[in-house]
């Protein structure tokens, strides 16, 4: 069994690119997220990883590769068809919480 159909992967990314016209912003990510376990997605503004939430979330498509959750390829799936949330970086919602706590709300 490939690590992509592998189950334990909640979430897995297997060469994934993301284009704006000319811009390259994502090219050849490759990335396994275990069930269970909590990412954090770090680095200077402008690196992609918002790109990469909203990938993942179907807010956007890949250029190339594939999305999987939960085993299930959902590169061509709506965001409607995806059983998956994601948390904004805007404090807005709960400025008085800690993120822990703001996390285990959602």
């Amino acid at each position: 069994m490939s690590d992509i159909q592998d189950k334990k992967h909640f979430v897995e990314l297997k060469n994934v690119a993301k284009r704006f016209g000319n811009n390259t912003v994502i090219e050849n990510l490759s990335l396994a997220i275990p069930r269970g376990d909590m990412v954090t997605l770090l680095g200077p503004s402008g690196c992609g990883k918002t790109t990469v939430l909203r990938l993942v979330a179907g807010l956007e498509k890949p250029s190339g590769g594939q999305i999987f959750i939960d085993g299930e390829d959902v590169t061509d799936r709506s965001i409607q068809q995806r059983d998956i949330c994601m948390v904004f970086q805007s404090y807005a919602l709960f400025p008085h919480m800690s993120l822990g706590i703001t996390s285990a709300m959602a």
